[in-house]
């Protein structure tokens, strides 16, 4: 029975990534108009479709895991975390610190990273494209918390440690994005890592408000340079 619910608790949220993957993928007349350019326009129809996606993991998350539910909150800061000494986390450190040093950390990585890849934008423009990137990553950061944390989560607790569920949460979120942005080994380096702390954020806050607020200023980093980009 166990070993049944770790094998839900992985391959629902492995299922649900790979088909957030291939919606990118919808023949054109199962997309939507929106009445912006071809780019912007095929940015939106990817948030939609996928926000219907993380959407089904959620009913079936509570559904099979109802204590789940109690994770759908903002979480207490206040709470101690963890101690990683290779990380720099002490026993004395509350979320409200270690949210904010891995909030700026991860902030200014995910920055450089975006800006060596993307030199040439016109970075003038910023301001212009910033109401999109607003938009694209208040969605995108819901839909993949929703996928790759809550629902790891949600549906491993009580069946793993809660160092092997940050584990599952770093392998999932890591893989997928070899073919995302940013991509390939770096890329899921970088990505691997953060689901592994922001796993460990939700599980030690009782809460996914530190992990979607990271998660929600790195995709407007990351929207904003792709959008100056094009």
């Amino acid at each position: 029975m166990r070993t049944n619910k770790i094998i839900l608790g992985i391959s629902i949220p492995t299922i649900a990534i790979i088909l957030f993957l291939l919606r990118a993928y919808l023949p054109t007349n199962f997309q939507f108009n929106f009445g912006t350019d071809a780019y912007t326009n095929t940015f939106i129809n990817l948030q939609v479709t996928g926000l219907v996606i993380s959407i089904l993991v959620l009913f079936i998350t509570l559904k099979l895991a109802p204590a789940s539910k109690n994770l759908l909150r903002f979480g207490d800061l206040s709470q101690p975390s963890v101690p990683v000494k290779i990380l720099g986390i002490k026993a004395t450190d509350s979320w409200y610190k270690t949210g904010a040093s891995y909030l700026l950390v991860i902030s200014v990585v995910t920055g450089i990273f975006m800006y060596l890849n993307f030199k040439q934008a016109p970075w003038n423009q910023a301001l212009s494209v910033l109401p999109f990137a607003l938009f694209f990553a208040i969605i995108n950061s819901f839909n993949e918390e929703i996928i790759a944390r809550f629902a790891v989560i949600g549906l491993l607790e009580g069946h793993l440690s809660a160092v092997q569920i940050q584990w599952a949460a770093a392998f999932i979120f890591g893989g997928i994005h070899y073919f995302g942005t940013p991509g390939g080994l770096v890329g899921v380096f970088m990505a691997g890592f953060l689901g592994w702390i922001l796993a460990k954020s939700i599980i030690e806050t009782r809460g996914i408000g530190i992990a979607w607020g990271v998660h929600f200023v790195q995709d407007v980093i990351i929207y904003g340079t792709l959008l100056l980009g094009e």
